[in-house]
């Protein structure tokens, strides 16, 4: 069995994943604290489990590295994990905005800085979870939408740096998820269902990327709902 490594896995996109993966795949999953992995563990008793608050990129890194689960080679990273980051300039805090950067930014980065020999090794994939976000310009959405288009940016020149790996980004639209619901709340709005796309389906076109042939890769993936 393939291994992969995920982050998100708690909820939403990253959960079905694991769902989805789980039964073919060795899960090596990250959580943000003990009781987090302990509901991991018992909802994916094969998997293993690292601890660490994505908040944190540095130490979240170490935990990854001190772990030594990858000397066999690793197969697949997925970055799921994300915060809203749904706010005006005007009132955004400094704690905030760190926040939103440390983990849609710089803990992916990180960790795939960690995680390289490991995917080196087994001409791995790494696949991070953009947003069409990125593109797009919404009121409101400046460090959502920046931390984004970083990540873009940061796999597009990864991916001209390390030719051993796959590095592909996938750009989901609305989903239906509890951050839209969180993003919708704080804008005065209503969110939709009927207008997102349900994470198990979002989860299904990340497997495709991460179980392509191995002779090609999945530069960039944009998925949006059809309604």
């Amino acid at each position: 069995m393939k291994t992969l490594f995920l982050t998100g896995a708690g909820r939403g996109v990253g959960a079905a994943l694991a769902d989805l993966l789980s039964p073919t795949w060795n899960l090596i999953l990250l959580a943000r604290s003990e009781g987090r992995g302990a509901n991991l563990q018992s909802r994916y008793p094969n998997a293993q489990i690292i601890v660490g608050d994505l908040a944190n990129p540095e130490e979240v890194a170490w935990a990854v590295d001190d772990a030594d689960l990858f000397g066999d080679g690793l197969d697949g990273f997925v970055s799921c994990a994300g915060i809203e980051g749904a706010m005006p300039l005007g009132d955004v805090t400094d704690s905030f905005l760190r926040d939103v950067y440390s983990v849609n930014v710089l803990s992916p980065i990180l960790l795939t800085r960690t995680l390289l020999p490991a995917l080196r090794q087994s001409r791995g994939t790494s696949v991070l979870v953009g947003s069409t976000a990125a593109d797009l310009t919404f009121p409101g959405w400046l460090p959502y939408s920046s931390s984004k288009a970083a990540l873009v940016k940061a796999a597009s020149v990864l991916r001209a740096e390390e030719r051993g790996i796959r590095v592909s980004v996938v750009n989901p639209g609305r989903i239906d998820t509890d951050m839209q619901r969180d993003m919708a709340t704080k804008q005065d709005r209503e969110f939709d269902p009927s207008t997102a796309m349900s994470p198990q389906s979002v989860a299904w076109s990340i497997a495709q990327v991460l179980e392509a042939p191995a002779d090609v890769v999945i530069d960039e993936l944009t998925i949006t709902p059809f309604k």
